[in-house]
């Protein structure tokens, strides 16, 4: 994606999380029915980068590209968590994040003698109910169906030191967006190891398309998982005349509790 809207969600990645001791345990099946209710919460830590543009009435005003050093110096608050409850074939699955960002330098494309700098919010919840199906001892494939809300608050001032002129522009975005996908996991054999994965793709509101993805390994505990996933999200929108590009990316730490 690209533009200052953008760097809000990026403050929201970087939620922290309780760390805990790894314990000894042995392999268990990675399948998840059971009669009874089951449930987890899964704080994380994401790393990411964004890319992002934004153009109104056919007018590029914005391009960034941000690192998570960029980003981490930056950040106001951020917390970002994943809760699922299920029994049986069926769950609901919930992913939760909220940024706030400072103020950030930008660039205005076209004109690197002015400067920019924004400040934003943003909150994002996916909430989805989900069905198994696929499972074994080793694996299990969860499709789900549901919806993702977005919201986004952000304040762009763009100044000119020659000639002391500054402009300042505010816009708030509320985007609701279907969606649908696939996730779960795969184990490694008889080890405690094992593959997640996710993938969702919608869209809605504002000629909007958004999804999101991860993949990467982890390792079970008996109290729960450590997992290390790449992890994207994508947004596009046209809200008032204005085409909203927005791409977060980057590596994610996460750790599961079950109960």
């Amino acid at each position: 994606m690209k533009f200052p809207l953008a760097l809000l969600l990026t403050g929201l990645m970087t939620a922290q999380f309780a760390s805990a001791q790894p314990a000894a345990s042995t392999p268990a099946s990675s399948s998840p029915i059971k009669d009874q209710w089951s449930y987890s919460i899964t704080p994380y830590v994401w790393a990411l980068g964004i890319r992002g543009s934004l153009s109104h009435n056919n007018l590029s005003t914005g391009q960034i590209k941000l690192t998570p050093g960029d980003l981490l110096s930056d950040i106001k608050m951020a917390a970002m968590i994943v809760a699922e409850a299920r029994s049986n074939k069926f769950g609901v699955y919930l992913d939760a994040m909220y940024g706030d960002l400072g103020k950030n330098s930008s660039a205005v494309i076209g004109r690197a003698d002015l400067n920019a700098n924004t400040t934003a919010k943003l909150s994002m919840f996916t909430l989805a109910p989900s069905f198994n199906l696929y499972s074994s001892k080793t694996s299990y494939v969860d499709g789900l169906i549901g919806a993702r809300y977005l919201w986004l608050n952000a304040s762009t001032t763009i100044s000119d030191p020659a000639f002391g002129l500054s402009f300042k522009q505010t816009s708030t975005q509320n985007i609701t967006a279907a969606i649908a996908g696939l996730k779960g996991r795969w184990n490694l054999g008889e080890s405690n190891y094992f593959v997640p994965f996710y993938v969702d793709a919608g869209g809605g509101q504002s000629s909007s398309f958004t999804s999101q993805a991860y993949l990467g390994m982890g390792r079970s505990y008996d109290w729960g998982d450590v997992s290390l996933v790449a992890k994207n999200v994508y947004y596009q929108f046209k809200p008032n005349n204005t085409n909203v590009d927005l791409n977060m990316f980057g590596a994610a730490v996460a750790v599961t509790f079950k109960f």
